[in-house]
């Protein structure tokens, strides 16, 4: 790398074989420009992101739906995961609303919903950082299987945009679904 090339020329010369104040200068220089190399490298934080992303509209995201692992015999449970787009960074955070699931010819399939939303929470999503909303229902009773699930996002004092996203597998009714936030590991 050049900057150690120059930081290792810097420090192996002696001072006696280049005297006057433009080798301070020059050494003072490339040390400086050695240590701007390396912070611009960096990049901004995960914080400062979130401290200028603006929230998510339904352009913003790559929604999508997914089975999660059994943890038991009585629930069953699914992922909506949301997903920045390329080169996207966003705030998005608190409840859906207008949740329905839909048959294939996108009718409403009148699927019965429960409350249990939790605490209010917010993810700024980028890169390999995305948010979640966590659907379960129970196993026995009831079934359908629908092709997608409808809701509106989240907006900042309104409501977001409404989108439409396919749907995994059968689920239990009456469905149960949590606020948007960060995954639980």
């Amino acid at each position: 790398m050049r900057i150690d090339g120059v930081t290792q020329f810097v420090r192996e010369t002696p001072i006696e074989t280049y005297s006057g104040r433009h080798v301070n200068s020059f050494r003072n220089t490339a040390l400086a420009l050695a240590g701007a190399a390396l912070l611009s490298a960096a990049g901004p934080t995960t914080a400062q992101a979130a401290d200028v992303a603006p929230w998510c509209t339904g352009d913003d995201l790559v929604i999508s739906a997914h089975d999660m692992r059994p943890n038991g015999t009585t629930n069953k449970g699914h992922v909506v995961r949301f997903t920045a787009a390329e080169g996207v960074t966003c705030t998005i955070g608190g409840s859906v609303s207008n949740l329905r699931f839909l048959d294939a010819e996108g009718a409403d399939m009148n699927v019965p919903l429960t409350g249990g939303q939790g605490e209010y929470s917010e993810a700024t999503v980028h890169g390999f950082y995305s948010a979640v909303l966590y659907v379960g229902s129970r196993i026995s009773g009831p079934h359908v299987t629908p092709a997608s699930i409808q809701f509106d996002l989240p907006g900042k004092g309104s409501l977001g945009d409404r989108v439409t996203v396919a749907w995994p597998s059968w689920i239990g009714t009456p469905v149960q679904a949590g606020n948007i936030g960060w995954p639980v590991s």
